[in-house]
């Protein structure tokens, strides 16, 4: 990983950690306790979503690196800002993916349904991270991993979105039925985390 993306990666993660743990213009003590907090969780469950992207468009042999959004951070910022810290607007970046030329200098194409595979992996590792905080909450009876599993099924939900360049818009294109199905996993465990 080169040096550029690292401080991609970082700088995203630092903007959404602070997003997510935001207590309001109130209650800037706690935000500011909460934020190391919000750093782990964020970098576990962010950058494992772009990672999971990252490795499996490299698998496929595609270009793949992360690039933050400026524009998307500080959009997300103000939103936070804006809403006293009641909704996280989670942009900040993507990995980009690219094909690859081979000897000949041909580019090889990317398939709706390779596209849409990748797409949904960052999704998935949202989904098994929200799960394993879910039942390391209900099993250790820790608030901090109530709040990994709510940032995780947040991600999920807003990544499936079928709106633009979201992760949501290539899985609803390839297939409708595994959007449907991730969709609804993502909703549930995020509804589960709000009876808990």
């Amino acid at each position: 990983m080169e040096l550029k993306e690292l401080r991609d990666i970082a700088i995203s993660a630092i903007a959404l950690a602070f997003i997510f743990v935001y207590q309001g213009f109130d209650d800037i003590a706690a935000t500011a306790a909460l934020l190391p907090i919000g750093l782990i969780l964020v970098s576990t469950s962010f950058v494992l979503h772009e990672l999971g992207h990252r490795a499996l468009a490299r698998k496929y042999d595609f270009h793949a690196e992360y690039r933050m959004w400026p524009r998307g951070i500080a959009f997300a910022l103000l939103l936070a800002l804006a809403t006293n810290g009641s909704f996280a607007f989670a942009a900040p970046g993507a990995v980009v993916i690219m094909p690859r030329a081979d000897l000949w200098g041909r580019f090889r194409q990317m398939s709706m349904k390779t596209y849409g595979i990748i797409s949904a992996v960052g999704p998935m590792v949202n989904i098994v991270l929200c799960g394993v905080f879910l039942a390391s909450a209900l099993f250790f009876q820790v608030p901090v991993f109530m709040l990994g599993a709510s940032i995780n099924a947040w991600l999920a939900i807003f990544n499936l979105l079928p709106f633009g360049p979201l992760d949501g818009t290539k899985v609803f294109m390839w297939d409708k039925r595994i959007w449907i199905a991730l969709i609804a996993v993502a909703v549930a465990l995020f509804a589960g985390v709000q009876i808990v």
